[in-house]
């Protein structure tokens, strides 16, 4: 049986896909939702007292907009949850030894799981993506075609983005947990932080992931392809590096 077949079965018995694919559809399909229903509840819960809320019709960029505002946190979290748990070989030190010793290269080793891992996150977004504008044109109208779809396709490449930052981070350490809590510190931090550093805060990560929301209200320029070129040469780099920090490996 080959490795890339191993990490599907992987992926699929062990129910990561399901956690993977209900939060992303979850969000999709509840983000419009609450969008469309969330002035009358204000309205609602302030009875007829002295407090007036006063909430303008949503439109369907609002939908979108919600949707992808969502799963830059909740999205994010679950995604560097299941890649941590998956890239963490080192963590079972006997289950670690076989693959080492049976695979000792680490490319052919870690590669097939490294893409198994980042098709799925990234087709759960697009899963996401896809649940989001159909709910949003069924109660707020259809959004913007081109916005969309752009939104989809760089929300999906964020989570890979998300998956490789992970990977590096497992190659350096060993624990599971340790990996996770790193990998999110370098998502939620690291990144927001590197806008401190003149230059980057127009074409930097933290750009990118602002990005499908962005594009709901506004068009494509050039410093969002800038931002998308920093983003997979990131992607680049971290896969990299941690093949690199794998072939370093002992057990």
């Amino acid at each position: 049986m080959s490795l890339w077949r191993v990490e599907r079965l992987r992926l699929l018995r062990t129910g990561r896909w399901i956690a993977l694919a209900a939060v992303f559809l979850l969000l999709g399909l509840g983000e419009p939702i609450a969008t469309r229903y969330l002035g009358e509840l204000l309205r609602g819960a302030t009875g007829s007292g002295y407090i007036h809320i006063t909430v303008t019709r949503p439109q369907p960029s609002d939908g979108m907009a919600a949707y992808f505002d969502n799963i830059t946190t909740l999205g994010t979290l679950v995604t560097v949850v299941i890649a941590g748990l998956a890239f963490a070989l080192r963590a079972n030190p006997p289950l670690a030894a076989l693959y080492l010793t049976h695979v000792p290269n680490r490319v052919a080793l870690l590669l097939p799981r490294l893409l198994t891992v980042a098709v799925a996150a990234a087709a759960a977004s697009a899963l996401g993506g896809v649940a989001a504008a159909y709910e949003t044109t069924l109660l707020l109208g259809a959004p913007p075609a081109g916005a969309t779809v752009a939104g989809v396709l760089v929300s999906s490449l964020g989570t890979v983005f998300v998956v490789a930052v992970t990977f590096l981070v497992a190659t350096l350490l060993r624990g599971q947990v340790a990996t996770i809590a790193v990998a999110l510190g370098a998502v939620f931090v690291a990144v927001p932080f590197a806008n401190l550093v003149p230059g980057v805060r127009d074409v930097g990560p933290d750009a990118f992931t602002a990005l499908p929301q962005r594009l709901q209200l506004s068009p494509w320029t050039g410093d969002d392809t800038w931002s998308t070129v920093v983003v997979l040469g990131l992607i680049a780099a971290c896969v990299a590096a941690g093949l690199y920090r794998s072939s370093r490996w002992e057990l």
